[in-house]
């Protein structure tokens, strides 16, 4: 078990550290095109993404988890598996395509809208593709082609898109060198395929392809009510508040979306292993999901601390004083985020479960009721009233999947009393933040002593014990030989 416990944290480090880096690249890149082009720009950018990414439900059709839960089960599924899952999101992306071009040229309003979501349209099948590679790679705990992947996107599609925008370029050019960049990114991700999992040339049937939707299905439903759950605010405020505030609003979930490869890094580590266990009973279970529930909420914690205690720094230092109104948009989203990490993780404690339908049930309560604050809040709050609705809408949210884990086996696993002491330490550090800021303390300044402050508090509280200290520093001071036998 000892093995298998580095193996989890070694490929949830290079997975966090992967997407830090590329993470701070699409920042900056993000940065420019905010101060170059304005709230409007961004606004149709947003949107266009938003419009975009409703589509990719139906393409990548749930698999992403399905994936990775019955190949850690069973690693010589990978091959067969990949030749249907690629048949399969042909199929839909083809289907997809048409509905796209007939939408945006009746609801879409303006040429620059519908070049921006045509092209934004073609790269969503090599980002599928790309998805669904990288899911493979994850199932067999080899994370370093992954971030191989990631990594060659992010810096061939962040260094050509700053180049684009600092030469006076628009919105046209940045939409066509994403595509082209998920274009290499993909090639590269099945060549990596090819070369180190297995053979992706199977024959597939529609036998094959029927029962593959049979058996992701539920994981669909639940992409489907995600996606429209995490899209709904943006397209409510594009249509009842315009382009303006809606780049108000992005720039504010931009900030707080620029650490959602976290969680996803923690699932893509803990989820097969998590699958696996619960065959060998619920302490095996019990000892994966704990940890994978407690470290999430300390990073949501932290996270939430640092941008919501330090909301106007970020905003003022990143988008300029265009966007000063959504220095309260980014406090409100920042305390969701902790809530967010949370749902996340049971979420895919469920999953690990076989409960998928009980998620679908969970989020589509949690649509109807954001749809219904959005419509109250948006025509009051505008963008914060769109972000208190998330805030609400996630308290929701955490209730039910407490609710659909049980609560006799939430108190097994003991969850209450992992959360209490983080949960102090979070509030403490968001109370320093503000202090820091109500002191006029220099940002960057204030940005570290957050930091430390926030360590101080996990020790102080106990969230973080000695014991876990030291296998944290035990992984870091690993020899090198050691690592790479990992």
């Amino acid at each position: 078990m000892e093995a298998a416990n580095r193996k989890i944290a070694l490929n949830t480090i290079l997975l966090s550290a992967t997407e830090l880096f590329t993470r701070m690249v699409s920042l900056v890149l993000v940065i420019f095109v905010a101060r170059r082009l304005g709230p409007g720009m961004m606004g149709i950018y947003a949107f266009a993404l938003t419009f975009v990414n409703f589509f990719d439900i139906f393409i990548s059709f749930g698999l992403e988890r399905y994936i990775q839960r019955e190949v850690g089960r069973q690693p010589d599924l990978a091959g067969p598996l990949f030749s249907q899952v690629f048949a399969l999101k042909l199929l839909a992306y083809l289907g997809s395509a048409v509905v796209i071009v007939i939408l945006s040229l009746t609801i879409v309003e303006g040429d620059l809208k519908r070049w921006v979501v045509w092209l934004l349209s073609l790269s969503l099948f090599f980002r599928t593709n790309i998805t669904s590679s990288n899911c493979f790679f994850r199932a067999h705990q080899q994370a370093k082609y992954e971030a191989l992947v990631v990594i060659s996107f992010r810096l061939v599609y962040g260094g050509a898109g700053l180049a684009a925008i600092l030469s006076g370029q628009g919105l046209l050019t940045l939409a066509s060198l994403e595509l082209a960049a998920q274009a290499g990114a993909c090639s590269l991700a099945w060549w990596l395929f090819i070369r180190k999992i297995g053979n992706p040339f199977h024959r597939v049937t529609w036998n094959n392809l029927l029962t593959l939707v049979r058996s992701t299905k539920d994981f669909l439903f639940i992409r489907a009510v995600l996606t429209v759950y995490a899209s709904l605010n943006m397209f409510m405020l594009s249509f009842m508040a315009g382009d303006a505030v809606t780049g108000i609003y992005a720039a504010a979930l931009r900030l707080c979306g620029s650490f959602d490869f976290l969680p996803d890094a923690f699932t893509g580590a803990f989820l097969p292993v998590m699958s696996r266990q619960i065959k060998s009973g619920w302490e095996s279970f019990a000892a994966v999901f704990r940890p994978f529930f407690k470290y999430l909420l300390i990073i949501g914690l932290g996270l939430a601390a640092v941008l919501g205690g330090m909301a106007e720094g970020f905003i003022l230092l990143i988008f300029g004083a265009a966007f000063k109104p959504a220095i309260p948009t980014l406090t409100i989203l920042a305390l969701s985020l902790a809530l967010t990490f949370v749902n996340l993780s049971l979420s895919n404690g469920l999953i690990a479960l076989d409960r998928e339908r009980r998620i679908v049930r969970i989020i589509l309560l949690a649509v109807a009721f954001n749809f219904c604050l959005n419509l109250a809040l948006i025509p009051v709050y505008q963008q914060n009233g769109a972000a208190g609705a998330t805030l609400i809408s996630e308290v929701l949210v955490l209730f039910l999947m407490l609710q659909a884990m049980g609560w006799s086996q939430v108190r097994i696993l003991g969850l209450g009393r992992v959360t209490l002491r983080p949960l102090l330490a979070g509030l403490l550090s968001f109370g320093l933040g503000r202090g820091l800021v109500a002191w006029q303390i220099n940002f960057f300044a204030g940005l570290a002593l957050m930091t430390l402050g926030f360590f101080f508090f996990m020790v102080l509280t106990g969230a973080l014990s000695r014991q876990e200290l030291l296998e944290a520093w035990n992984l870091i001071t690993w020899k090198r030989k050691e690592f790479e036998a990992a």
